[in-house]
């Protein structure tokens, strides 16, 4: 099931993500395009801002917010 209630909020990394399409640095921003439930497993689609594209897991990004706004969402 694709989720899109956070498309286009802000997401940093909160810690170092390594995936097959190169590392994704602790910090590292980008923008939420949707949330995916697969085989049992609750993964976010990223565009990080160095061009990747990739999914993650919620503990592994913060929300920051969506590019209008401010900063001013929690972990998820």
């Amino acid at each position: 099931m694709v989720d899109t209630s956070l498309t286009g909020m802000r997401c940093r990394a909160t810690k170092e993500i390594r995936s097959h399409r190169g590392p994704i640095r602790r910090y590292s921003e980008g923008i939420i395009q949707y949330d995916i439930d697969n085989l049992g497993r609750h993964l976010i689609s990223v565009q990080w801002d160095n061009g990747v594209i990739d999914y993650v897991y919620p503990l592994e990004i913060e929300i920051l917010g969506s590019e209008e706004e401010p900063d001013r969402h929690v972990v998820h």
